[in-house]
C-alpha cells in the first residue's frame, strides 16, 4: 500500500510540473511575438537610404591665352570652382586646362586631342570666329557637350552653343553715360581690345550706338588686345601725341591706361570707363576721396561666363532643352546666349561699393556665374 501511495505521489508530482511548463510557454511566445513586432521598425529607422552616386564627366577648357591676362586667369579659376560646385547637383566633373596662345592650329590640335581622349564637355574660349566646324562636328558626333563661351564663335554651318556676356550692354552703357557726363560735342579716345574677336565686335557696335546718340566726337583710336601694358601704352601714345580730349573710352584695362597719366604727370580726364578689376575700383575711389574729379563707369564683363557655360552643359547632359526664345535677338542663327551684366557703378553711387571695392585682391576682376540651377530656371525647360 506504501508502495502504491509512493507512486500516485510521483506521477502528481510530473503531472504538476508539466503543468507548469504549460502555463510558462505563453509568457516565451509573447516576448517572441513582441521581439518581431519590434524589429521591423528598428531595421526601417536603422538602414540609410542610399546616396545616388554621382556622374562622373570629364571637362576640358580651352582658352586662347591666359598668361599675362588677369580677367582669362579668373575666367579658368571660376570654371574650377564651378566644377567644384556641380557636385551638389549630382555631378562630379574633373577638370584640365588648354592654352593655344593665340594660334589657330595648336587649338586645332588641343581641341582634337580631346576629342580623341574622351572627355565629355568641351568649352572653348576661341581664338578666332570661324574655322573649327569640322572639330566641333567631330566632337558633336563623338556625343561630346561642345560650348563656346565668351567670345563668339560665328559659323552658321554647325550648331553649336555661345554662352556669353551681352558686350553691346556694356559698350552701349558706357557711351552713354560719358555723353552725359562730358555733353554734347565733347572730345573722347576710344582704345578698344582686338579686332576680330566678336566681343570686340559687339562691344564696339555698342560703343558708337552710345556716341552718336549722345553727340561724342572720337579724336583717336587704339586697340589695347585685352593686354594691360599695352592699355598703358597705347595711352601713353595718344598723350604723347598732343591731341586735346576730354574723356576716355576704353574697352576694360582701364586702371592701366590711368596709368599712362601718373607716368606723364598730367591731370586725369573728366571721364573714363569702362572697368572691371577691384584695381581700378580702388583707383577712381583715390582719385575721387575728396570730390569728384574725374566721372567713371564699372560695369562686369564676368570672367564667370565660362563657369556660366560649364552649367549650361550640366543641364544639356542631364537632358533637358532649351526654353524658346533664348538666343539674343538677331543672334539665332549662331545660337547666342547673351548673360546680362549684374554690376555697375559709377562716381554717382561710389560710397555704396567702398568696402566691396577694397575687397579685391590686386588684378582681381569683378565676376559672377550662374548657378546650374539658376541655369535651369532661366534658360531651360
Amino acid at each position: 500500500m506504501k508502495k502504491f501511495l509512493a507512486i500516485l505521489l510521483t506521477l502528481c508530482m510530473v503531472l504538476s510540473l508539466a503543468a507548469c511548463a504549460q502555463t510558462a510557454a505563453p509568457a516565451a511566445e509573447e516576448a517572441t511575438v513582441e521581439e518581431a513586432t519590434e524589429a521591423p521598425a528598428a531595421e526601417a529607422t536603422e538602414a540609410p537610404a542610399a546616396e545616388a552616386t554621382p556622374m562622373a564627366l570629364k571637362l576640358a577648357s580651352h582658352n586662347a591665352v591666359v598668361e599675362g591676362n588677369p580677367y582669362r586667369v579668373r575666367y579658368e579659376l571660376d570654371i574650377q570652382e564651378a566644377a567644384a560646385a556641380a557636385m551638389e547637383s549630382g555631378f562630379d566633373v574633373s577638370y584640365s586646362s588648354f592654352v593655344s596662345n593665340q594660334d589657330a592650329a595648336t587649338e586645332a590640335q588641343q581641341l582634337q586631342n580631346s576629342i580623341n581622349e574622351g572627355y565629355n564637355i568641351i568649352l572653348v574660349n576661341p581664338v578666332a570666329t570661324t574655322g573649327l566646324d569640322p572639330i566641333i562636328e567631330a566632337a558633336q558626333d563623338a556625343g561630346i557637350t561642345y560650348i563656346n563661351c565668351d567670345c563668339a564663335y560665328m559659323s552658321t554651318d554647325v550648331n553649336v552653343l555661345n554662352v556669353l556676356t551681352d558686350q553691346e550692354y556694356l559698350g552701349y552703357t558706357t557711351a552713354k553715360y560719358a555723353g552725359e557726363v562730358l555733353g554734347k560735342g565733347a572730345k573722347v579716345v576710344m582704345i578698344a581690345a582686338m579686332d576680330g574677336i566678336q566681343a570686340n565686335t559687339d562691344r564696339q557696335r555698342g560703343f558708337e550706338k552710345g556716341i552718336a546718340e549722345t553727340g561724342l566726337e572720337v579724336v583717336a583710336t587704339a586697340n589695347h588686345n585685352w593686354n594691360p601694358t599695352e592699355s598703358q601704352q597705347r595711352m601713353a601714345e595718344i598723350l604723347s601725341s598732343g591731341v586735346q580730349f576730354d574723356g576716355v573710352l576704353v574697352s576694360q584695362c582701364a586702371e592701366n591706361a590711368l596709368a599712362a597719366f601718373d607716368a606723364a604727370g598730367v591731370a586725369y580726364p573728366k571721364f573714363i570707363g569702362f572697368g572691371d578689376t577691384g584695381a581700378y575700383m580702388q583707383k577712381m575711389l583715390e582719385i575721387n576721396k575728396d570730390g569728384i574729379k574725374t566721372s567713371y563707369m564699372v560695369l562686369s564683363n564676368p570672367p564667370g561666363v565660362g563657369a556660366t557655360g560649364l552649367n549650361f552643359a550640366l543641364n544639356l547632359i542631364a537632358g533637358k532643352t532649351l526654353k524658346d526664345g533664348v538666343y539674343a535677338a538677331g543672334m539665332e542663327d549662331t545660337h547666342q546666349i547673351w548673360i546680362p551684366s549684374k554690376v555697375m557703378y559709377t562716381d554717382q553711387n561710389q560710397a555704396d561699393y567702398v568696402d566691396y571695392a577694397n575687397s579685391f585682391a590686386a588684378g582681381d576682376s569683378i565676376t559672377f556665374w550662374l548657378t546650374v540651377d539658376e541655369v535651369a530656371a532661366q534658360y531651360f525647360n
